[in-house]
């Protein structure tokens, strides 16, 4: 009876130790990464990690010009409001 153990697709005299999820090689311990709960190996993880999602900026953009009206229309409220009490003490 002979036990067949799965080698690692890149070095063949190791055993598997576990199984790359986007292309589905076999890895050895040093040929395995884990990356968000998932074994991948060199290849597919530089892949991925080269991937990125191109974001809008319009939003940030539009957030920044509303922080900055809000803080020109309360500096101009308080200018006015302490002038006007200042102007009340003389």
């Amino acid at each position: 009876m002979t036990v067949s153990l799965a080698r690692c697709a890149y070095h063949t005299d190791r055993p598997a130790f576990a199984r790359c999820m986007s292309c589905a090689k076999m890895l050895c311990q040093e040929c395995a990464t884990q990356w968000d709960g998932i074994w991948h190996c060199a290849s597919c993880l530089g892949a991925k990690r080269g991937t990125r999602r191109q974001r809008s900026g319009a939003g940030s953009w539009i957030g920044a010009a509303f922080l900055s009206l809000m803080f020109l229309y309360l500096g101009a409220r308080v200018m006015v409001w302490t002038s006007a009490f200042i102007a009340g003490l003389f």
